[in-house]
């Protein structure tokens, strides 16, 4: 049973930030196909070709990061939470070098972030679960939200609320979130909804 709301955690890429990263041109250059899972294809690899192959990932994470642009959503959005003294996070499959540098260079604070060299990557709950830990809230007092299936996942078997961010690219997805927004505006007329509620 969900309880009152003290967190929301967020997916980085594609929900608070907006970057030029060409996912299907990376995993060309790395595994020559395009429909591999990024992570999974590199832990698939010898330990020699993975270190590799990581270095290039890494590269174009960066460079991707120099033009990436926060949600016009994420100033409001903050700012409301502050308000209302709820904590925030975010989860990502990404570095935490990246989140740092796009913290640096837009003067904004994410909160707690739990990147992929901090805890098993979403689908898996545990970078959920620790970021959890960290803020000192049970996943049941907090909200995941993201725009691909692997952070509904993540959110809903670590206990949490889960909200799904439609997007053109993964609209056609249905990952079982327990409530749908287009933009970030819409989450925090949800959020005010579900506070009220509990």
């Amino acid at each position: 049973m969900y309880l009152p709301i003290k967190a929301v955690l967020f997916d980085f890429d594609g929900v608070l930030v907006h970057s030029p990263l060409d996912l299907a041109a990376i995993k060309y250059e790395l595994f020559g196909d395009a429909n591999v899972y990024i992570i999974e294809g590199l832990e698939a690899m010898e330990a020699g070709e993975r270190e590799i192959k990581t270095a290039i990932l890494n590269q174009r994470e960066l460079e991707a990061a120099r033009d990436a642009y926060l949600d016009p959503g994420v100033p409001d959005l903050f700012k409301w939470m502050e308000n209302r003294d709820l904590a925030r996070g975010v989860i990502t499959r990404n570095t935490r070098e990246v989140v740092e540098f796009i913290s640096k260079k837009h003067d904004i604070d994410f909160g707690v972030v739990i990147a992929r060299e901090d805890a098993p990557p979403k689908p898996d709950p545990a970078s959920v679960l620790a970021a959890c830990e960290i803020i000192g809230v049970k996943p049941e007092e907090c909200v995941m939200v993201g725009d691909f299936k692997f952070d509904i996942e993540a959110g809903n078997s670590a206990g949490c609320r889960t909200v799904f961010l439609e997007t053109e690219q993964f609209a056609h997805l249905e990952p079982g979130e327990d409530a749908k927004i287009n933009n970030l505006k819409e989450l925090t007329d949800l959020l005010e909804e579900w506070i009220e509620i509990y």
